[in-house]
């Protein structure tokens, strides 16, 4: 489901699990949620690595200005 829990798409989703069971829109529904959490926990890990180079920079930079001031 992308977008507002409104009360349509609530009544949609009723049809599609309940009313008129739709297999391959169940299928193809539970693949997009997969793919977006995937898609999340690489987002995660790569946004983890950034703030880790961005942390050594600092280090590093620091490191060089105090050598500099000896």
């Amino acid at each position: 489901m992308k977008g507002d829990a409104t009360p349509d798409r609530i009544a949609e989703l009723e049809e599609l699990f309940e009313l008129n069971r739709d297999n391959a829109k169940i299928r193809q529904m539970k693949k997009d949620v997969e793919t977006f959490e995937k898609i999340a926990r690489q987002k995660a890990v790569h946004d983890e690595q950034v703030r880790l180079n961005e942390q050594a920079a600092k280090y590093f930079e620091q490191q060089l200005k105090k050598i500099k001031a000896d």
